[in-house]
């Protein structure tokens, strides 16, 4: 498989499942406004933090209200990390390998663009809020069900699985690390709060009910983190994502780096002591989870797409 083809497929899958991701935690934080006191209301500009888009915000010089956030992480053009700028990505990385693809994602992908594209110039009241977002997740899934269920299972649909895990790894250990210090306020206001903080983190996951299934137990710190960062079983734990990139990458040539880098992360998160991880220590436990995930981005582009280097 051409190089320049293989990275197309792997950026597509990645913008694709970054904006179902960027859709998730927008509909979450428009349900915790719901479910907490105004008193203890989420920090707004928590949203472009987890997405890493502080800098890019703050060019803006708007105000770092509900209003101008929603804005800039839904239809901001100018936004990388928006929802319209990753769907905008995704669909010119499919537009030029429509020939490897099933014809069907196109046209699913198009239409979800185009349903996009129109409100990109118009606000996202929270009376429309939770229906828009909904839609974006329920089309992004049924595209990755059809390149699942119809694309061949070949090197093309390896560097698809590959995006997509390598996306999901990144975006669960942001959520976990910004979500989980998100509350405002003082300590005895925010006791009473913090399982519904926790379950608005395994939310924004599609993560509540599987917990409950696989843990059988009350949402408690501890129990989330080890299931959102060392489930083997649910597929957007980091463990489960790390897994199928150790799969993936053995069906491919010239393995040897970056095969060796995945075992090392999955042996070091397999190692840690989460039920010691609190503030801090959480914090910097994740940022060394998010660096080797680059290193093992950094590997997988300098294998296989752009070996010349």
């Amino acid at each position: 498989m051409l190089s320049q083809a293989a990275e197309r497929v792997y950026w597509f899958s990645r913008y694709l499942e970054r904006t179902e991701n960027i859709a998730r935690l927008m509909l979450v934080r428009h349900q915790l406004i719901l479910d907490l006191p105004k008193s203890i209301q989420p920090d707004w500009r928590l949203l472009v933090k987890m997405l890493g888009t502080e800098k890019g915000f703050d060019n803006c010089r708007k105000l770092d209200n509900e209003k101008n956030i929603i804005s800039f992480v839904f239809s901001d053009r100018k936004n990388p990390s928006s929802v319209i700028s990753s769907l905008t990505s995704a669909r010119e990385n499919i537009r030029t390998t429509r020939e490897i693809m099933p014809s069907e994602t196109w046209e699913q992908l198009n239409s979800l663009y185009l349903s996009v594209d129109q409100r990109s110039d118009k606000n996202l009241p929270r009376s429309q809020r939770h229906k828009v977002l909904n839609n974006i997740i329920e089309a992004c899934q049924q595209i990755t069900g059809l390149l699942s269920g119809t694309m061949n299972h070949d090197a093309a649909y390896q560097f698809i699985l590959l995006g997509r895990n390598i996306e999901r790894a990144d975006m669960s250990t942001r959520i976990v690390d910004t979500a989980s210090s998100s509350l405002q306020g003082n300590a005895e206001e925010i006791a009473p709060y913090r399982n519904v903080q926790w379950i608005s983190i395994l939310r924004s996951l599609s993560a509540y009910q599987m917990y409950r299934l696989n843990v059988r137990r009350n949402v408690k710190s501890e129990a989330v983190l080890n299931f959102l960062l060392k489930s083997d079983v649910f597929p957007r734990a980091t463990a489960h994502n790390l897994a199928e990139l150790e799969v993936c990458v053995q069906k491919l040539s010239n393995h040897g780096l970056p095969l060796e880098a995945i075992r090392r992360l999955s042996a070091f998160l397999f190692d840690s002591d989460l039920s010691v991880m609190r503030d801090e220590k959480l914090h910097l436990f994740i940022d060394e989870l998010q660096a080797e995930l680059g290193n093992i981005h950094h590997l997988i582009s300098d294998t296989w797409l752009h070996p010349e280097r």
